[in-house]
C-alpha cells in the first residue's frame, strides 16, 4: 500500500481560535514520512510553527500545499492511545486539542531553529550559472566565494552581504539551492558532568611518577568499574580539580561525559517494615487484587474512616499490579501531602517510583518525565496532572481523598483528573480505585446506583478511637462579652497538650492578617480597582493584597473615599492569628502553612519534616492542614471557623463544610493518645456540622442527596457554566445574551423533552470583574451532555463578532465553583 505524502497537523499555537487541522506536504527527497504524534515545523500565517503531526491522508482539495520545513523529534512523542484520549478531551471538556498538548509533553520543547541550506545540484552546474549572471565583477566573486562553504549535507546559513541575498533567492528558485529549518538544542535537556576514569594505558605507568595525590586518586578509580564523575573523585579523594587535569596531561586518565538524574528526593530511600492487614483492609485489598488479575475493567470507591489504614491498601494493590509486571498512578490532592506520601512509596518500592508535580523544577520535571517515558519506572505519584503521565503498562490509577475539589482544574483545559482516570482504565481495562473519609457526592451517587464497587472500612487501625468532636457556640461567646478568636475552652486545650509535649493543629481557611478595611466614617470598604472583591490586609510585608490578580498596595493611612482617619481593620486571617497563638503561648513553637508560607520550592516538606521531629508545637493553617497528614503526636484540632464556608452562594457549601470539617478533624488522635477536635461555630444545628458532631455520616449524605435531588443539581444532572469575559462591559453582556438566544433557539427546533436541558441567565456574575476584565455568565442543566458537547461549541462558533470585539467565551462542565 502507497504511503500517503501529505500530513494533516495540529498547529501548537494558542492564538488560534478553532481546533482544526491542516494539511501539509512532506518534501519529495525526504525519504520518509514523519509519523503521527512527531513534532514538526511547518510555514504558518507568514511565521514558522511547532505542530503535531494527526494523520496521514491525501487532502481534499486540489490547491497548492505548503511543505513541511523539518522534523523535531527522532521518535514520536505522543502514541496513538493518548492522541486518541487528546481528543476525546478535546470534546469532553470544550477545549482545542494545543490546549492540551502541555499535560502530555515533558517541558522545554518549544522549537527554537536555525536556517540552513544545502546544494542541490552539482558544484560546477551552479558555478556554471553563477558566472552566466549579468553580475558586476566584485559581486560576482563574494557570491561565488559564499557559495564555496554549501555541501551536499544542510548546514547553518552564514551571514551574507545584503546585495548578495537577490542572487541566492535566484539560485534557491533554479534549484541549485534548498533552504530548511532544523531545531536548535532544546532549552531543558538531560544534564551532564565531567567524568574521569583510567586510561588504557596506565596499568603500565610508573607509579614513581606519581605524586601522593595523584596516587590516590588512580587508586581510587582502579576499584571502579564506570567513569565517575568529578564531584564524585573530589569528595572521596579530597584532591582538587587540578590534580586531575594533570593526569589527563600525563595520558594516565581520560575525560568523559555522564548523564545525571536531577533528583527530586530530598530524603533517601529508608525501607520499611510491611505490616499485617486487619480483616477489613484485607477484605478490600482481596476484591482489588482480584480485578487486578480479571484483565477488565473495574471501578472501586474506597470509603474509610480517617486513620483506617486506606494507604496500606493502596501499596499492597500497587505492589500486586507490579508482580504482574504492570505500572500504577497514585494521585495526591495537595502539593502538601507528596513529601509524607512518596516517603511511604519509596519506602516500600525503592527507585522505581517516580514523582511529579508542579513544584518540581523544570529540568527535575524533564528527567522524570523521560524516566517514565522509557519504562525505567513503575510507580508515579504525583498531583492532578499525573494522571497523563505516559507510563507504560498502565493498569491500576488510585486517586487519594477523590473529593478534593484540587483535582478539577480551574482553567483550559477545566479537566477532572478522577473522570480522566475513569477514562483510561476504561480504555486500558484498568482498574481504578478512589478513597476517601468523606467521598464526592458524585461518588456516593455512582455507589449507589452500581457504577462503583463499595469498600468500606469503618475503624481506625490498631482499635483507635474516633476524636471526640467539642462544639463551641460562639453565639454563647459574644453574649458572654467573649470577642477573642480563640474560645476559653480551645485555650485551654491547647494548654494541656503543650504541657504533655503533644503536637496541635488549628484550621483558618483565610489567608492573610484583615480579611477586609472598613472606612468606619463613610462605610467604605477598600477594594482592588481590577476585581469586585475586597483587598485582604497582609503584615508581612506590609501590603494590601487581592487574592485574585495579585495586585497589591500599601495600607492607606487615611479612606481614599472621604480622607478620614477612621480606618479598621476587620475579620481574621492566619498571620493575624499566628500573632495571637504567638503572644498567647510565648513558649510554644508556631508555625503556618498556607499559600503564602509554602510558594518556594520544597516549603512544604520542611514544614512536614518539622513535624516530623517534633520542631513544631502548634500549626496553624489553610485547607493544605487538614488534609492527609499523619502525624502521632497530633492530639488537637482546633477548628476556627467551622461555617465560615456554609453562606456561599454555591451549592457545594454544605459538601464542602462537612468534607473539610471531618478530614481536619480526622488529624487528631492518630497515635497511642486519644484525639480531640474543638469546633467553633455560630451554626452548630446546620446539619454539615451536626453530622460531624454526632459521627452521622449516612444522615449526611440522606439529606444532601435530597436538596441537590430536590433542586436538581449535581449528581442529578450536568451542570455546564458558559463564562463570557472582557475589557468592554457592553461587548460581554452583548455577548451573553446573544449565545443564550441561539442556544435557546437551538433548542426549540430540537423539541426535546421537559427537563432534559434547563438554561439559567444570562446574569452577571458574582464577582462581576476579574483583573479588569467584566464576567456575565449562563448556566445549564442537562441530563444529555453529549448533546451539549455538540450544541455548544457550534454555537460559540457562531459568535464571530463578539470574538472578534476581545469577548473571551469559557464553557466550565461540572465547575466546582460559581463565583
Amino acid at each position: 500500500m502507497k504511503t500517503s505524502r501529505y500530513i494533516q497537523v495540529c498547529v501548537n499555537l494558542q492564538e488560534l481560535p478553532d481546533d482544526r487541522l491542516y494539511d501539509y506536504q512532506v518534501p519529495a527527497d525526504w525519504p520518509f514520512v514523519p509519523s503521527p504524534g512527531s513534532r514538526v515545523l511547518v510555514p504558518f500565517a507568514g511565521r514558522r510553527a511547532e505542530a503535531i503531526v494527526w494523520d496521514c491522508q491525501e487532502p481534499t482539495y486540489s490547491e497548492r500545499i505548503k511543505e513541511v520545513l523539518a522534523v523535531l523529534d527522532d521518535t514520536p512523542l505522543l502514541t496513538p492511545d493518548q492522541m486518541s484520549l487528546i481528543d476525546w478531551l478535546a470534546r469532553r471538556y470544550f477545549c482545542r486539542r494545543q490546549d492540551l498538548f502541555r499535560l502530555f509533553l515533558p517541558p522545554g520543547l518549544k522549537a527554537k531553529t536555525e536556517k540552513c541550506w544545502r546544494l542541490a545540484g552539482e558544484p560546477g552546474q551552479m558555478v556554471a550559472f553563477i558566472n552566466r549572471l549579468p553580475l558586476p565583477a566584485e559581486i560576482r566573486r563574494d557570491l561565488l566565494k559564499a557559495m564555496e562553504g554549501i555541501k551536499k549535507e544542510y548546514t547553518s546559513v552564514p551571514k551574507l552581504q545584503p546585495e548578495l541575498q537577490p542572487y541566492l533567492l535566484e539560485l534557491i528558485e533554479h534549484g541549485f539551492v534548498k533552504i530548511s529549518w532544523r531545531p536548535q538544542k532544546p532549552t531543558i535537556n538531560f544534564k551532564t558532568v565531567q567524568a574521569y576514569a583510567l586510561a588504557p594505558a596506565f596499568p603500565g605507568a610508573d607509579a614513581a611518577q606519581l605524586t601522593a595525590k595523584q596516587q590516590k586518586v588512580t587508586a581510587f578509580l582502579a576499584e571502579q568499574t564506570t567513569p565517575v564523575a568529578t564531584k564524585e573523585i573530589l569528595a572521596a579523594t579530597g584532591v582538587t580539580a587540578s590534580v586531575l587535569t594533570a593526569l589527563c596531561q600525563k595520558g594516565y586518565l581520560t575525560k568523559t561525559t555522564l548523564t545525571v538524574e536531577r533528583n527530586p528526593f530530598q530524603q533517601p530511600v529508608v525501607p520499611q517494615p510491611i505490616p499485617e492487614l486487619n480483616a477489613e483492609q484485607e477484605q478490600a485489598f482481596a476484591q482489588i487484587r482480584t480485578a487486578l488479575h480479571q484483565r477488565e475493567t473495574a471501578s472501586f470507591l474506597l470509603h474509610g474512616v480517617t486513620g483506617s489504614g486506606k494507604t496500606e491498601v493502596y501499596l499492597q494493590a500497587i505492589a500486586e499490579a507490579l508482580r504482574l509486571g504492570q505500572g500504577a498512578i497514585l494521585l495526591v490532592p495537595e502539593i502538601a501531602l507528596t513529601p509524607q506520601t512518596v516517603e511511604r512509596v519509596r519506602a516500600r518500592f525503592g527507585e522505581t517510583v517516580a514523582v511529579l508535580h508542579s513544584s518540581l523544577s523544570d529540568g527535575e520535571r524533564f528527567d522524570q518525565w523521560w524516566k517514565i517515558k522509557n519504562g525505567e519506572v513503575k510507580v508515579v505519584v504525583g498531583a492532578r496532572s499525573a494522571v497523563f503521565a505516559p507510563l507504560p503498562n498502565l493498569r491500576l490509577i488510585i486517586i487519594d481523598e477523590e473529593h478534593e475539589f484540587t483535582y478539577k482544574q480551574d482553567e483550559v483545559p477545566r479537566y477532572h483528573a478522577k473522570e480522566v482516570a475513569y477514562e483510561i482504565c476504561r480504555r486500558n481495562k484498568g482498574v481504578l480505585v478512589l478513597g476517601s473519609a468523606t467521598p464526592s457526592l458524585e461518588s456516593v451517587y455512582a455507589r449507589q446506583k452500581g457504577e462503583l464497587i463499595g469498600l468500606t472500612l469503618t475503624q481506625r487501625i490498631f482499635g483507635r478511637p474516633m476524636p471526640q468532636v467539642h462544639l463551641v457556640d460562639l453565639r454563647e461567646e459574644f453574649k458572654a462579652r467573649r470577642f477573642a478568636v480563640l474560645s476559653p475552652v480551645l485555650k485551654e486545650e491547647i494548654d494541656k497538650r503543650l504541657h504533655r509535649q503533644e503536637q496541635v493543629i488549628i484550621l483558618l481557611n483565610r489567608r492573610g492578617f484583615a480579611t477586609f478595611i472598613l472606612c468606619r466614617e463613610c462605610g467604605q470598604v477598600l477594594k482592588c480597582s481590577a476585581c469586585d472583591v475586597t483587598l485582604t490586609y497582609h503584615r508581612k510585608p506590609n501590603v494590601l493584597r487581592c487574592h485574585y490578580c495579585d495586585y497589591q498596595t500599601v495600607p492607606p493611612d487615611r479612606c481614599p473615599h472621604c480622607k478620614s482617619h477612621c480606618i479598621r481593620y476587620f475579620g481574621h486571617g492566619t498571620q493575624r492569628l499566628e500573632e495571637e497563638l504567638t503572644a498567647e503561648f510565648p513558649n510554644a513553637r508556631v508555625a503556618r502553612m498556607d499559600l503564602d508560607t509554602t510558594s518556594r520550592k520544597g516549603s512544604h516538606e520542611r514544614i512536614y519534616r518539622q513535624l516530623v521531629r517534633g520542631e513544631i508545637d502548634i500549626l496553624l493553617g489553610t485547607q493544605m492542614v487538614a488534609k492527609g497528614l499523619d502525624l502521632p503526636n497530633v492530639t488537637l484540632v482546633g477548628i476556627i471557623a467551622a461555617d465560615s464556608g456554609l453562606n456561599l452562594p454555591d451549592f457545594r457549601a454544605a459538601e464542602r463544610t462537612y468534607q473539610i470539617l471531618t478530614q481536619a478533624a480526622g488529624r487528631a488522635g492518630r497515635g497511642a493518645e486519644a484525639g480531640l477536635v474543638v469546633v467553633q461555630t455560630y451554626n452548630p444545628e446546620h446539619y454539615s456540622i451536626k453530622a460531624l458532631a454526632e459521627q452521622e455520616e449516612e444522615a449526611f449524605y440522606r439529606q444532601e442527596l435530597a436538596y441537590r435531588e430536590a433542586a436538581n443539581y449535581p449528581p442529578f444532572t450536568h451542570l455546564i457554566r458558559v463564562v463570557f469575559s472582557g475589557l468592554d462591559q457592553q461587548a460581554v453582556e452583548n455577548a451573553a445574551h446573544r449565545f443564550t438566544s441561539l442556544l435557546q433557539k437551538a433548542l426549540t427546533k430540537l423539541a426535546l423533552p421537559p427537563g432534559v436541558m434547563e438554561v439559567i441567565g444570562p446574569q452577571p456574575a458574582l464577582i462581576e470583574k476579574i483583573k479588569n476584565k467584566f464576567r456575565w455568565h449562563t448556566l445549564l442543566k442537562t441530563k444529555e451532555l453529549v448533546l451539549a458537547e455538540r450544541l455548544l461549541p457550534r454555537i460559540v462558533q457562531a459568535l464571530h463578532r463578539e470574538r472578534r470585539q476581545g469577548v473571551r467565551i469559557i464553557i466550565d462542565e461540572n465547575p466546582y465553583s460559581v463565583l
